[in-house]
């Protein structure tokens, strides 16, 4: 079948791997404050692994961190586009 793209070797998936820790680790460090950068985190943590967060939903980290929806939902969106979601 010619249309099936052949599975990535052990390497490729390693380089993928450390292609998208590189890019959020990046943008965690792009905040300007501790703050920010903390509530970059929550929000990968809320992406990736939310059970870690200890919150049930966006609104709860929003509020947590004292920032409006809005904010949390465009670091959501900016997260996601950032490493390829």
């Amino acid at each position: 079948m010619d249309f099936l793209e052949p599975l990535p070797t052990p390497d490729d998936q390693l380089h993928r791997i450390c292609e998208v820790l590189s890019r959020t680790f990046g943008w965690v460090a792009a905040a300007d404050t501790v703050e920010q950068k903390g509530l970059r985190a929550s929000v990968v943590l809320y992406c990736v692994r939310a059970d870690l967060l200890g919150t049930d939903t966006l609104e709860e980290l929003g509020a947590t961190a004292g920032m409006p929806q809005a904010v949390v939902d465009e670091l959501v969106s900016d997260f996601c586009h950032t490493i390829g979601w």
